[in-house]
């Protein structure tokens, strides 16, 4: 990924901080080259760095269309925490390496429900926006659901894994109703068909619907919007309205 600021340019390919001089990034984001001047932590699961008042979390595993496994369900919380812990930073994204946002979970995850079911119903105290590309399926799902905004590109696709025996968490059905409505919701989750980007805007599942790869370079300009707001106040009127979709 790179940010060529002086043309003020937000390159990329396929969670808050704040600097002293402000740079708007454009919609482009096309390369995941990262200069050497952007705080980064990667390791083999997640990739971390910041820009502005934003951080920015990546999954990094592309190879495998981002699945989750225990590991990345443990490094993913511990890059959330430090991000809510940091108090220079206002905004996180969420989005995926190479193209998906997440294709699902591997079988030791899918052994051990209550690790993932722990992550959903664990509250950040700050705005996070999901990038969605590509496969969003599965806790993919669940995933950008947590999430307070979803910023879709117009290729993706999101479904429920009705393959498996496993069944949805109560956190997530419950997101699911307050999101999209029971109807709907009902229709999702017993067919397990594919929710496309024109569908979940319509629905109210998707906020923004953007050109293929421009999804995080899209956040990124939201997260620097948001990051302008008296953020108490807005953190405020966020809780209220988490408890009041979560009961």
């Amino acid at each position: 990924m790179a940010f060529l600021i002086k043309n003020k340019t937000f390159i990329h390919s396929t969670r808050y901080f704040k600097f002293d001089v402000p740079t708007k990034c454009n919609k482009s984001f096309l390369s995941t080259v990262i200069p050497e001047h952007y705080d980064q932590t990667i390791n083999s699961n997640i990739k971390t760095f910041k820009h502005q008042h934003t951080t920015l979390i990546s999954l990094n595993r592309p190879d495998e269309k981002n699945r989750l496994n225990i590991k990345t369900v443990s490094d993913l919380r511990k890059a959330i925490s430090e991000f809510e812990n940091d108090c220079s930073s206002k905004v996180a994204i969420i989005y995926g390496e190479g193209g998906s946002f997440c294709g699902g979970m591997e079988s030791e995850l899918v052994k051990a429900p209550e690790i993932w079911n722990n992550f959903l119903q664990s509250y950040c105290q700050k705005p996070i926006i999901a990038a969605v590309s590509g496969f969003s399926y599965d806790v993919g799902f669940d995933l950008c659901l947590w999430c307070d905004i979803r910023i879709v590109e117009e290729n993706a696709v999101i479904a429920v894994n009705r393959k498996s025996d496993a069944p949805k968490s109560k956190t997530f059905l419950k997101r699911l109703i307050s999101t999209v409505g029971y109807s709907r919701a009902m229709d999702l989750v017993l067919t397990g068909r594919d929710l496309y980007s024109k569908e979940a805007f319509e629905c109210g599942l998707a906020n923004r619907i953007v050109a293929c790869g421009s999804s995080v370079g899209q956040a990124v300009n939201m997260a620097f919007n948001i990051g302008k707001f008296p953020q108490l106040a807005m953190s405020y009127d966020r809780s209220i309205i988490h408890k009041t979709s979560i009961k």
